[in-house]
């Protein structure tokens, strides 16, 4: 019996156009200022820290800066480059120029569970910060009372199943009483070695059903039913 849901965001909860076209771009165009403004604040200090350590060298404010960017641009899941990236989307969501947009059928289905005890979970490559910002900020309102807890890469890499096996000791749940969501086959993979029962969103803009795919894939959280997993 599934007890809890942990879901992924990008692909899943939100559009992936969401993130690639708004989001980043945005932590892109911003990040330099942002640094000059706020080099002498100590948790910044600490993040560029990390990225010379990433790095394995000395750098430069400029040059840390440059990889910054670099990294956005690869769409790297590196902690140093989420934890900015999040302290960034606050002033946006703060200023009002960022707000976060949900999938309907996410909102709703959530939100059902939620209402129906199960416990809800979030698991993304970006910040528990950056998690907590875009649901205070959506379509919907602020949806951070539906979440019990949130994950990020800090508890590790999303397609290594020693990950889920850490978010369950975390939850306090048997592998199998959770769910997973994710776009990411890879992710699906991961998460179900470690023993939880997973499901593959295929947003049709974002992702495409795999042939021979050994896990159920749906279209839309309408499609996820508890009972039956």
């Amino acid at each position: 019996m599934v007890k809890a849901v942990l879901t992924d965001i990008e692909g899943t909860i939100t559009p992936i156009s969401f993130v690639k076209d708004v989001l980043f771009p945005y932590s892109y165009e911003n990040i330099q200022d942002f640094i000059l403004k706020n080099k002498d604040n100590p948790l910044i200090i600490k993040i560029l820290e990390d990225v010379k350590k990433v790095e394995g060298k000395e750098l430069s404010l400029e040059e840390i800066i440059q990889t910054l960017k670099r990294w956005i641009e690869e769409d790297r899941k590196i902690t140093p480059l989420k934890e900015i990236q999040g302290l960034i989307w606050e002033e946006g969501y703060k200023s009002g120029k960022l707000k976060g947009y949900v999938y309907p059928d996410a909102y709703e289905k959530l939100k059902h569970w939620y209402e129906n005890a199960v416990k809800l979970y979030v698991y993304s490559s970006g910040s528990v910060k950056a998690q907590k910002l875009l649901f205070s900020n959506t379509n919907f309102g602020d949806l951070n009372y539906l979440f019990s807890g949130y994950f990020d890469t800090n508890i590790g890499n999303k397609k290594e199943p020693i990950s889920y096996t850490k978010i369950t000791q975390s939850i306090g749940l048997n592998p199998d009483e959770i769910l997973f969501l994710s776009d990411n086959p890879d992710e699906i993979m991961a998460a179900a070695k470690a023993g939880m029962k997973v499901v593959r969103l295929v947003r049709p803009k974002d992702a495409e059903y795999i042939k021979d795919f050994p896990y159920p894939q749906v279209e839309s959280f309408n499609q996820i039913d508890l009972t039956v997993l």
